[in-house]
């Protein structure tokens, strides 16, 4: 605990000016090159709408305090013009759209309007939502898994009928998960296994006891005896509302692609869950010099066994968290949670804190 709020102290010192500015009662700073007008392309996002506008791109929204024309700010559809003006000294967002489109037949009159713009960029994040997941140590180990078939198979592709376990609703289709490394946070406690999501299966009516046939519906690679059988996840990323973190404190674990070395537009894993953090959080990235040892002559404390560092008679001196750069969380899971790296002024290596943006 104690390490914590020191490491809660050493945020604050280093956005002091962030907060400050938070507190000002709802002041937007524009940056100084934000366009008068932009016109929404497809393929826009609206996290890269607002950076073009703002230097906190998750308080968007503010922009339309003042402006009833438009009910929700993240509906904004390719073809509308945003324009930017001032009311009492104060920022307003304004959106001119074009009339609907009319689909002539002589069978019917249709209606025809482009689907918003997403929040993120859901085609290059997509791959993580349907193939990627976290899943807790005990509840992986107690999920039912493939046994084997009539012809002695050891591995399983689509339309091929399985025997498995039994699992215990029978309301739903499952997918077929495999472990493919377990996390644990920068204090060795077990986050969950990262898994890989291998294919689907649908329950057939036949099986006795224990046991349950199962037919591959879909395969994104060979199934094997021992993957285990997870219920299909469903994902909503419609209602994805940004917003900055508060008061909680995390550390960036490792990238999901296992590279050694993090940057913008990676995907990582991070170690608050989905009781900690939810979809849309957005949350500073700080990192902290290591300790140094004040005495005749500094030294950092790297490499330097405890017994040594006890009689060195040196202070120790920590060091501020400084920010190198900004995540937003996108996918939750019981210990842990996947985000997508915004801003990088640095390439980073695991282990830097989160905490306020």
């Amino acid at each position: 605990m104690i390490k914590k709020l020191s490491m809660l102290g050493l945020i604050v010192f280093g956005t002091f000016m962030i907060n400050v500015k938070s507190a000002l009662a709802d002041i937007i700073n524009i940056k100084t090159d934000a366009p008068q007008t932009y016109v929404v392309k497809k393929g826009d996002t609206l996290w890269d709408i607002s950076n073009l506008f703002l230097d906190q791109p998750w308080l968007w929204p503010e922009l339309w305090r003042n402006n009833t024309q438009i009910e929700n700010p993240h509906l904004i559809y390719p073809g509308d013009v945003l324009r930017l003006r001032y009311v009492d000294g104060q920022p307003v967002m304004e959106i001119v759209r074009d009339k609907p489109k009319l689909s002539l037949s002589p069978e019917s009159v249709t209606k025809t309007k482009p689907s918003p713009i997403g929040v993120l960029p859901w085609k290059a994040l997509g791959p993580y939502f349907r193939n990627d997941s976290i899943v807790a140590v005990d509840t992986y180990n107690d999920l039912p898994q493939l046994l084997g078939n009539n012809d002695g198979a050891t591995t399983f592709v689509a339309k091929d009928f399985v025997l498995s376990h039994k699992p215990m609703s029978t309301d739903t289709n499952y997918t077929i998960i495999r472990k493919s490394k377990l996390l644990k946070d920068t204090e060795g406690n077990e986050l969950g296994y990262q898994i890989r999501n291998i294919g689907e299966v649908e329950l057939m009516k036949s099986g006795s006891g224990n046991q349950q046939i199962v037919r591959v519906i879909k395969s994104n690679r060979e199934a094997r005896q021992g993957d285990k059988l997870h219920p299909v996840e469903v994902f909503d990323n419609s209602d994805l509302i940004l917003k900055a973190s508060t008061d909680q404190i995390g550390r960036i674990i490792a990238n999901i692609e296992d590279r050694s070395l993090i940057g913008k537009r990676d995907v990582v894993v991070i170690s608050l869950g989905s009781s900690e953090v939810e979809p849309g959080t957005i949350m500073g990235i700080y990192a902290q010099g290591p300790t140094i040892l004040d005495g005749e002559k500094p030294k950092y404390q790297l490499g330097m066994s405890p017994i040594k560092e006890a009689f060195s008679g040196s202070d120790r001196v920590e060091q501020p968290a400084f920010k190198i750069g900004e995540l937003v969380i996108f996918k939750t899971f019981e210990n842990a949670s996947y985000a997508w790296v915004t801003e990088a002024e640095r390439h980073m290596k695991g282990g830097e804190y989160l905490g306020k943006p």
